[in-house]
């Protein structure tokens, strides 16, 4: 296992949202340093509710870019059902701490590091073009 870097592939070409991607990245990375140095069951229940936190931040600002400019309601639609499922698993897992918090560390992140990854360069990147087309930031 190793640290999740940034890399051009995983921009969006809206600084906005590379930048709220890019802290995403940072919180993954907090879990896995902390695992690395055993503290992962430390860390975890912080890293969870600022995750829980920024998520909200994140997707709003999102699904609200997408919106003002107009992307097709379908498409938003799909979108805002991912965010939602992201979400859920989110407080899953803190539900999940709440009642034993031994040995999840890693599973969350796991859950972290293929959020970042697959969500970023899989769904994200679907919109892409179309912010970009219409100068979001």
């Amino acid at each position: 296992m190793h640290e999740i870097e940034w890399h051009d592939s995983h921009s969006v070409g809206v600084p906005s949202i590379d930048e709220q991607h890019k802290r995403l990245m940072a919180l993954t990375n907090r879990l896995f340093l902390a695992i690395m140095d055993e503290a992962g069951e430390t860390v975890l229940e912080g890293v969870l509710n600022d995750l829980a936190d920024y998520a909200v931040y994140h997707f709003t600002h999102e699904e609200e870019l997408l919106r003002t400019h107009g992307y097709p309601e379908d498409l938003l639609t799909e979108h805002r059902a991912e965010h939602k499922a992201l979400t859920d698993e989110v407080h899953r897992y803190i539900a999940r701490y709440r009642e034993d918090p031994a040995n999840l560390d890693l599973s969350v992140y796991v859950f972290l590091r293929d959020w970042t990854t697959e969500h970023m360069s899989r769904s994200d990147s679907r919109y892409s073009e179309f912010l970009i087309a219409h100068h979001a930031e």
